[in-house]
């Protein structure tokens, strides 16, 4: 991206940043002013309902009070008779057209309870308004009788001092009236009884918003107690809205639920309503101030991109390797300097990196004559650690097996002789062939361990032999165990491959060992690899196989005698002690590498022939 494009884009990205600012600024003063004016509203609406509600319950009272001065309703009161009491109800509500018309005596036992026109049977005898009006105390409040809330009146029915019963009348409270108070006060009201919705003037999909909100607000209500004229911020889905309860309840009892309106007044409509005039003029000129800081961002930034652009190319020159490059900038400013240090910089530069490299040539020839002689004393210090502990080994067991051998042998010549002379199905004869086979394995064990002590310390004649003839012979006598262990070999033989120096029947031995320990490690098949190659007048045979692998910590302990890595007893771990032995004799080495689960891959290093004439010739 080029510089003024760069300096075009800060300029962009500060004046935006101003913008949206400046919105956010916009946006919250509207909402504070907003939120402030509904807060007024609602008070005003609160004291609107109230003076609302007190005329109706005022005529709804005073009405009440002149049905119960009704000498025919005193007549039936005193009576007690339940069906001329709903004969006169009926009469009464005809007239009035009221929803609820309750009579009692003076104990408060129903005489008549009629509902929206049907006689019902109403839990009335303990409703607050009753009992006051036993009291002889006329009062409004609101009753919540199913899904319905009723205002109602309560009056009792005196006849000159005395108290002989109650009467109650109500309304039903209806979306009718719900519409009016909407108009009133141009705002949004539900009817609540605790929090559940009776009525209300929402939308059915904002109702579903507000109802979590509602629970919300009366748990705290209850646990803070009751603030009449408090404005609650009640959010609903997208929308958010202030309001205010009224409550219509006039019972004292904590148990019941309170009954009343919420008066709301949705925010972010009227926010959205506020600011639709304001966002057409603000992105205009948002526009304006963005076209305006463009014209100027591209005058200033053409004064200085073009001496730029001459040092991002003395920079490119520098880079390349070209540190004679001269940067063209004239003037005296910030820019005509830096391009003069520039190319002082870049000489002083050329003379020290000429310098470094020769020190780092220096250097990498030290290193790595300092890496090949720690390789090649690492090297020698394990094979003379492997030898010495070979020769010692050896020399034990050398004289351990000769101690044994002897007694060995006579045990076995003497279960042998007994063997013949006892006939076949005689009882006893399985335990005597099972001790002549225990000790005819013994016999192999003390033979091989001789075979350590003769590889680590016999030296034996070196004749010129074909590594690719012994190691056919040895394949071609393993093919029948590989066969039957569904075991594939694979050669790569390198040609023109020169003889070495060895033994023929000990080299077979490191190649059959090293092939036998390949087959129990494929126990379901597998492939066995063989390559040969040369190198630097030494031959390379590599054995590879897709077997079960050696863990990395048996890795340096392979070579050692009477170690063995085999799941079952098969021998006593000598094979790979005897090979590397009977390799060191042929002045070679033998390596492994392994992954769990991979295979392992035996690498041995013999001399050519020549190499090895060569060899004993320095040495005499």
């Amino acid at each position: 991206m080029r510089f003024r494009f760069k300096i075009l884009l800060s300029i962009w990205g500060v004046v935006l940043s101003l913008l949206v600012i400046t919105f956010f600024i916009i946006n919250y003063g509207l909402r504070s002013r907003i939120e402030e004016n509904f807060a007024q509203e609602l008070r005003s609406n609160y004291s609107t309902l109230s003076v609302f509600m007190g005329l109706q319950s005022e005529i709804l009272l005073r009405g009440c009070q002149v049905i119960a001065e009704s000498p025919r309703l005193r007549a039936v009161t005193e009576l007690r008779d339940p069906r001329t009491a709903f004969q006169l109800s009926q009469e009464i509500i005809q007239t009035t057209l009221n929803d609820l018309f309750v009579v009692t005596d003076l104990s408060g036992r129903p005489l008549v309870q009629i509902l929206n026109g049907r006689e019902e049977t109403l839990n009335v005898s303990t409703r607050g308004s009753i009992q006051q009006a036993l009291h002889r105390q006329p009062v409004t409040d609101v009753w919540s009788i199913g899904p319905l809330v009723y205002r109602v009146a309560s009056t009792p029915i005196m006849v000159e001092r005395d108290l002989i019963g109650t009467l109650t009348i109500g309304f039903d409270l209806s979306s009718d009236e719900a519409a009016t108070l909407k108009r009133t006060t141009n705002s949004e009201l539900v009817l609540l009884q605790g929090s559940e919705i009776v009525l209300a003037t929402l939308q059915p999909s904002s109702l579903d918003h507000i109802r979590p909100a509602l629970a919300k607000f009366f748990n705290e209500r209850n646990n803070q107690g009751d603030d009449s004229t408090a404005t609650i911020t009640l959010p609903a889905g997208e929308e958010t809205y202030l309001a205010v309860f009224y409550n219509l309840s006039k019972s004292q009892d904590a148990r019941e639920k309170p009954i009343g309106y919420l008066i709301l007044k949705p925010v972010e409509q009227e926010l959205h309503n506020a600011l639709s005039p304001i966002l057409g003029t603000f992105g205009f000129v948002s526009l304006l101030f963005l076209v305006l800081t463009t014209v100027i961002g591209h005058l200033i930034s053409l004064g200085i991109s073009k001496p730029i652009s001459e040092l991002v190319k003395g920079t490119d020159e520098v880079s390349r390797g070209n540190y004679d490059y001269e940067i063209a900038v004239r003037g005296n400013d910030e820019l005509s300097y830096l391009a003069q240090q520039f190319g002082e910089m870049s000489k002083k530069l050329k003379e020290k990196i000429s310098e470094l490299d020769r020190l780092n040539k220096d250097l990498l020839a030290r290193n790595r004559e300092l890496d090949a002689t720690l390789r090649q004393l690492k090297e020698a210090q394990e094979e003379l650690v492997k030898s010495e502990r070979l020769a010692a080994t050896g020399k034990l067991t050398a004289q351990l097996a000769h101690e044994i051998n002897n007694p060995i042998h006579n045990i076995q010549s003497c279960l042998k002789t007994t063997l013949t002379k006892l006939p076949e199905g005689f009882e006893g004869r399985e335990l005597v062939e099972v001790a002549f086979d225990e000790i005819t394995r013994m016999s192999k064990l003390t033979r091989q361990m001789l075979d350590v002590y003769r590889t680590s310390l016999v030296r034996e004649e070196l004749q010129p032999v074909d590594i690719h003839t012994i190691i056919n012979e040895v394949l071609m006598a393993s093919r029948p165990e590989l066969e039957a262990a569904q075991i594939t070999v694979r050669t790569a033989f390198a040609t023109g491959l020169p003889s070495v120096a060895g033994v023929s029947d000990k080299l077979k031995q490191v190649f059959l060992n090293i092939i036998l320990n390949a087959k129990d490690a494929m126990p379901r098949g597998g492939t066995l690899t063989v390559r040969t190659s040369i190198e630097a007048e030494r031959i390379k045979i590599s054995f590879s196989d897709t077997g079960i692998g050696i863990p990395k910590e048996h890795l340096h302990r392979v070579f050692d005698a009477f170690f063995t890595t085999k799941g079952k007893v098969s021998g006593v771990g000598l094979g790979l002690s005897v090979s590397y032995g009977i390799i060191q004799q042929h002045r070679g080495s033998i390596t492994v590498s392994s992954n769990v689960g991979e295979g392992s891959t035996f690498v041995i290093t013999l001399p050519t022939a020549t190499r090895s004439e060569a060899v004993l010739t320095e040495l005499r």
